[in-house]
């Protein structure tokens, strides 16, 4: 089968898990004895045959951009004229028997809709909001999660919806039930999504046994991720503070506009916080085997965070916010500690049950929801639907 994969960044240019993904799984279908090709927003890399310009900026650079260019972007992003010619050509010479879309921020619409144009199979995946909001995370610049769509928001969701009526994508694939069940409310994605878990990379190696903590009672927390507040860090920050379990350590794996909060901290005399900065390959391996206990304080509706997944694949207990696809992730597990996103109290309650008895929260390595085999298994039914709609 040749398939032709949209997205709009490409290693090595990597802002999140969506494009991660996406070469993963380039790989994982030619390792499977298909063809594949890429277009990207601006992205050069391995498997890329056609890039569509990038203006005004690259958009891993989006961050201290001028609201000038800015507004640029959200324009193009609403409707780019150089994706339709660049796409159609593509497509033209690579001949796919399907197109599988994923993020396809900066490209626009015209993405989701010439593969149709052209009586292409089209499958697209959701791995975040950028059909409902233009920031694609509904979280509000200031980094605060919104709670309802707002003004501009629901203009340019309308907007897209026109865009794409009359020539969707055949299947519509959701990283976890939450961010489909946002999505099937957009009239031309009715009756077309389903779930489709990610799949998780096995660890390179089974993960040293360990007893929790030096001493007994005293864990070694976890956080991996990006250090802002819709991530939930100053609650974490707090809840850790609060929870006071005498001996344990926080280790917090990131970058982000909170580091200083994180580093202040650490310097304070309760101590026990440890800033580790960026955190990834190796040094991702050597976090997963010091940690005890991953938490996942989100406080947006986070799709479907990886390195939940990342943590279940080598047997570490997980305390997650029960918002977004969390809560069906951790379900997964025999002792799910979930708690009310946004709380506080309730995350230092969770974290001091954790540290009273860590051992009745251990659990074996397990690649779930699903694996590589069970998520290739699921994309070519949904390539084959695709085809045959």
């Amino acid at each position: 089968m040749r398939v032709l994969l949209l997205s709009s960044l490409w290693p090595p240019a990597v802002l999140g898990g969506a494009e991660l993904h996406a070469a993963q799984l380039a790989e994982r279908l030619v390792d499977a004895g298909h063809e594949v090709g890429v277009v990207t927003y601006g992205s050069p890399g391995e498997r890329v045959i056609a890039q569509v310009p990038s203006k005004p900026y690259p958009l891993q650079e989006f961050a201290n951009q001028p609201a000038s260019k800015r507004a640029l972007m959200h324009l193009r992003d609403v409707w780019n004229p150089d994706t339709g010619s660049i796409l159609e050509n593509a497509i033209t010479e690579f001949a796919p028997d399907v197109v599988h879309s994923h993020t396809v921020q900066g490209m626009s619409a015209v993405a989701l809709t010439r593969p149709g144009k052209m009586q292409i199979p089209h499958v697209h995946t959701l791995h975040d909001y950028w059909l409902l909001c233009q920031r694609t995370s509904m979280v509000q610049r200031d980094g605060t999660a919104c709670t309802t769509s707002c003004r501009g928001c629901a203009a340019i969701t309308a907007v897209r919806e026109r865009q794409v009526r009359g020539n969707a994508p055949d299947v519509v694939l959701g990283v976890s039930k939450a961010v489909a069940a946002e999505h099937e409310r957009l009239e031309w994605a009715s009756g077309r999504v389903r779930v489709l878990y990610n799949p998780v990379e096995s660890p390179p190696e089974p993960r040293p046994v360990r007893s929790p903590g030096k001493d007994v009672g005293a864990p070694v927390f976890g956080y991996l991720g990006q250090l802002a507040a819709y991530k939930g860090v100053g609650t974490l920050l707090s809840a850790f503070k609060a929870a006071d379990i005498r001996g344990s350590r926080l280790l917090v794996g990131g970058r982000g506009p909170l580091l200083g909060e994180v580093q202040a901290a650490g310097a304070a005399p309760s101590g026990g916080v440890e800033a580790l900065g960026w955190v990834g390959g190796d040094t991702k391996e050597q976090f997963f085997n010091e940690i005890d206990c991953l938490v996942v304080p989100s406080e947006w509706s986070d799709p479907a965070p990886i390195v939940l997944n990342e943590a279940r694949a080598r047997g570490i207990p997980v305390i997650g916010a029960d918002t977004g696809g969390i809560p069906e992730l951790i379900s997964h597990a025999a002792t799910p500690l979930l708690f009310p996103s946004k709380d506080a109290a309730a995350l230092a309650d969770r974290l001091r049950i954790f540290a009273a008895n860590a051992s009745a929260y251990t659990s074996p390595p397990e690649l779930a929801p699903v694996d590589w085999a069970g998520h290739l298994e699921g994309l070519m039914a949904a390539y084959r639907d695709a085809g045959s709609g």
